[in-house]
């Protein structure tokens, strides 16, 4: 994640934070759990409940792999230290060493999981002044996670996403979520990022391979924990398609920095029912609007 700013506002771009962790976490879902989510900006902020005691904001992110925590809330919760590891975002030259702790119990609405690790960083590292953390892809491991925008909600369940559904995209989820993507006919790799506030969004360096409707112009500067970067608007000439779905001479932005793949952010996100099926390694994209008009 990132943040971007034009003019006098503060807004954030999406990307991968890469969290090196060991430890397994130990959750049990009987039925279905759904877990309520309100918007701040372009983030999505669900509520969890520490240790059976106070409840905090967290952002769920699905370009982030583990857990990350504020250093106030670990301090306020008094959780045990247990060592180093790394965090790096894909611009940054070095990872951050950052430390781990671990939480006893994390609790969502009825959804527990215990032993949950996590890495503590700065409050400033959060990128929302309205939460205290970051739950990404691991935290829900082992069960269905469907992003219901319509409702306003994620739903967990058992179960496994069918291959053969036009919908279903093959996705690799070993960091964020990737894949590969047709751009004008060329495979491309794609992460997608439910914490990013563009909709689509290209590294800069791949501009060359790209035909453009436009010249990019800057539309804002970024921040990130690898150093500043610069976020410049355009249009695609062409289409960008995978499974079911495909934009045809869609607005993009280019970012500086050497990411290395298009993110897809929350703006898409909003657009679908998303279900994530990682023990499988598939995702699945229906479109509100076809849901509605049925």
């Amino acid at each position: 994640m990132l943040y971007m700013k034009k003019t006098s506002a503060l807004t954030m771009l999406g990307i991968a934070l890469l969290i090196s962790a060991n430890g397994v976490a130990q959750s049990h879902l009987k039925g279905v759990t759904e877990i309520p989510f309100t918007m701040d900006r372009n983030l999505m902020l669900i509520k969890a409940k520490v240790n059976g005691k106070k409840e905090y904001n967290f952002i769920y992110d699905t370009g982030t792999t583990g857990l990350v925590l504020s250093e106030p809330l670990v301090q306020e919760n008094k959780l045990k230290v247990t060592g180093t590891t790394t965090m790096q975002s894909p611009n940054s030259i070095e990872p951050d060493k950052v430390n781990t702790v671990v939480v006893p119990k994390l609790k969502l609405n009825g959804f527990e999981i215990k032993k949950l690790d996590g890495v503590a960083v700065p409050s400033q590292q959060i990128f929302s002044p309205n939460a205290s953390g970051i739950i990404g892809l691991s935290a829900f491991k082992g069960n269905l996670v469907t992003i219901d925008f319509k409702n306003s909600k994620l739903i967990l369940k058992k179960g496994a996403l069918d291959s053969k559904d036009k919908n279903v995209v093959k996705v690799d989820f070993s960091r964020a979520p990737e894949a590969y993507v047709k751009v004008n006919g060329e495979d491309m790799l794609a992460v997608f990022d439910c914490g990013g506030p563009t909709e689509i969004s290209f590294p800069m360096e791949w501009k060359s391979k790209l035909k453009l409707k436009s010249e990019p112009v800057l539309f804002a500067k970024a921040r990130t924990p690898g150093g500043e970067v610069e976020v410049y608007k355009t249009q695609l000439d062409g289409t960008i398609s995978f499974g079911s779905i495909a934009f045809k001479d869609p607005a993009i932005m280019l970012v500086t920095g050497g990411f290395g793949a298009i993110n897809f952010g929350n703006p898409f996100f909003q657009k679908y029912t998303t279900t994530l099926d990682m023990a499988n390694q598939l995702m699945r994209f229906e479109a509100i609007s076809t849901i509605q008009q049925n």
